[in-house]
């Protein structure tokens, strides 16, 4: 019996040391089930809060519509308890996987869908709906760290997305102000995206060294075809800041329904972070020399 048992660990550690097969640890995994965006019961739901827009949840689905206005609107959510950050550590990935279905596109080049992933290292989390770029009194989030994106949503051809690192701590703008940004560019143009259709938005942040961070986004149509895909390699120093290595905090802007939609139906939120394949590997051995302990 621990004879078959120590071969099928062997197996099992082999598979995982040589395949890059990994197990992520989820922490959030919202599809508003229950039609509500009040909850947090983490990793199934967690409170979403929003500027002022015209919000409608039922099962399955979060709408935010901005059809009409012109000004910019918010929506924001955490994947961790309050004061539990993510700390990545080299090796490991945070992915941000976000479903979404627009309705009443429009053709044009404006980045007007941003969204990133952030840590306040010095306030509360925002429990609140507010439309202020800060946070709401007091600006908590000018001090914010992180990584973000900035897009068209277009039923033209639109401008490659830019992927970019806050380096101005000083602002009192979470994702309002261009120069708060290390920005890179260079990644594929958007093709046409349909109205009606659904597609994800991902978000990975990959701890490459202790002083690298790759952060890269893809935009994929439900059918898994890439639409652009574009990566910004974070090297100690960039912007005269150290890599960001936590995180709490999933963000979006809208800066107009132009550049967005009239609505943006969201189905799911997602985020998850994944471990490195070889620790994994170690763990699988360290388990089959433990039996081998125990068997002698």
């Amino acid at each position: 019996m621990k004879s078959t048992l120590v071969k099928h660990l062997c197996i099992v550690a082999a598979m995982i040391a040589f395949s890059g097969i990994s197990s992520a640890d989820l922490l959030l995994n919202d599809t508003w089930a229950d039609g509500s965006r009040a909850e947090t019961n983490l990793p199934n739901e967690s409170a979403v809060w929003a500027g002022d827009s015209d919000i409608a949840v039922s099962t399955g689905s979060l709408q935010y519509g901005i059809a009409g206005y012109t000004d910019s609107h918010k929506l924001w959510t955490y994947f961790t308890p309050d004061g539990s950050p993510v700390s990545l550590d080299v090796g490991q990935q945070l992915i941000a996987r976000i479903r979404f279905t627009p309705r009443g596109l429009y053709e044009s080049d404006a980045e007007n869908f941003r969204f990133g992933l952030f840590h306040d290292p010095t306030d509360p989390q925002v429990y609140a709906d507010t439309d202020d770029d800060g946070g709401g009194s007091g600006d908590p989030w000018t001090d914010s760290t992180g990584y973000a994106v900035r897009l068209a949503l277009s039923s033209g051809a639109g401008d490659n997305p830019q992927v970019g690192k806050r380096i101005d701590q000083a602002n009192n703008s979470l994702l309002g102000s261009s120069g708060a940004y290390q920005w890179d560019s260079g990644g594929t143009d958007i093709a046409n995206m349909t109205d009606g259709a659904s597609y994800i938005a991902s978000l990975v942040l990959d701890r490459m060294a202790a002083d690298q961070m790759l952060v890269t986004f893809t935009l994929t149509d439900d059918a898994g075809g890439v639409l652009t895909t574009h990566s910004l390699a974070d090297y100690d120093g960039l912007g005269d800041d150290p890599i960001w290595t936590q995180f709490d905090h999933l963000f979006f802007r809208f800066s107009s329904a132009s550049g967005t939609a009239d609505v943006i139906d969201f189905q799911n939120f997602m985020v998850e972070v994944v471990p490195e394949p070889a620790t994994l590997g170690l763990l699988a051995f360290g388990g089959l020399l433990a039996l081998r302990r125990r068997r002698n």
